[in-house]
């Protein structure tokens, strides 16, 4: 290139990344037309006089959260990154304190949102630091746990979510599975529970995990010690493969509506299609399969995942 021409160039690329003068102002000053700028400034980059870097920025991540984002149609996808080093209660740590991080920016007014419980969401309360005053309205998205699992119960989740967002809530006084269709029926046609109906159906957020198949979470799952015998039979004859907000699918993503699923308590998960913001948190392996059979049904356009996950669910 000749040394005038390149001169020339390295101003432009000076004025308008350095002293952050615009391409009209840059046009003005050197007489020269503000198209001619604009090329002028592609071709300091691919001359390397300009090298543009990006701090903080991991492009495998970006480039995973997109392929999830297209081929699911996704509103949109976080995913976390992980070391090979990592302990599962270290992946599960950071998936919670990227959840923390994502609703606190998302609930900023007066919104509706519903909350499903389990383990991660149960985690990701100890990562909000401070307070924000939104008027937001917290409620359940399923009945409670057994007695067992207490501590990870909705109303527990939801009430420390309304005192740091500077909300209110609203209690599920049930558990999330009854032991027949005319006890879940009484409870949900009762005239005190039409509350649950009603916001339900004008969510703004909704934030729920998502379960594994039933063999790889018969000794940790915090709600499947309410399942019968008849019930696992039944699931299994069914090819379930993941639930959300208690109710069972199958690898295809189709709601498994029958037996367990009219005797539990808890929204239903096609309210989910119309929520504005429908976010999933969830992780690991054993999962993906399960993950990546809700992302097909338009329950969910938002998911909170990590690498390790996310890989496993783009195989």
């Amino acid at each position: 290139m000749e040394e005038d021409k390149k001169k020339l160039l390295t101003k432009v690329a000076y004025l308008y990344y350095i002293k952050g003068a615009t391409q009209t102002e840059i046009s003005n000053e050197l007489n020269i037309y503000r198209t001619t700028i604009s090329r002028m400034l592609k071709k300091a980059r691919s001359e390397g006089i300009v090298d543009i870097q990006i701090h903080d920025f991991n492009p495998d991540i970006f480039e995973l959260e997109s392929r999830l984002q297209k081929r699911f149609k996704m509103r949109d996808v976080v995913v976390v990154p992980t070391r090979s080093e990592d302990t599962e209660t270290e992946k599960a740590d950071k998936l919670a304190e990227e959840a923390a991080y994502y609703l606190k920016h998302l609930i900023n007014g007066q919104q509706t949102v519903g909350f499903s419980w389990g383990e991660t969401l149960a985690g990701l309360i100890g990562k909000l630091k401070g307070n924000k005053q939104t008027g937001a309205t917290f409620v359940p998205l399923v009945g409670g746990p057994s007695h067992v699992n207490a501590r990870f119960h909705v109303n527990a989740i939801i009430y420390d979510l309304s005192k740091y967002f500077g909300g209110e809530c609203i209690f599920i006084n049930a558990g999330a599975i009854q032991d027949s269709k005319l006890l879940r029926d009484g409870i949900t046609k009762s005239q005190g529970f039409q509350k649950f109906y009603e916001l339900w159906n004008h969510l703004d957020i909704a934030v729920f995990g998502i379960g594994g198949p039933l063999g790889i979470e018969s000794h940790t799952s915090i709600w499947r010690d309410f399942l019968t015998q008849a019930d696992q039979h039944s699931l299994s004859h069914h090819h379930a493969i993941g639930d959300c907000c208690c109710r069972f699918f199958d690898s295809d993503g189709r709601l498994i509506k029958e037996g367990l699923y009219n005797r539990t308590i808890g929204i239903d998960p096609e309210l989910l299609k119309n929520v504005p913001h429908s976010i999933g948190v969830a992780r690991s392996a054993a999962k993906a399969p399960s993950i990546r059979a809700f992302m097909k049904t338009g329950m969910m356009n938002t998911l909170i995942t990590d690498d390790e996950t996310a890989r496993k669910i783009l195989e």
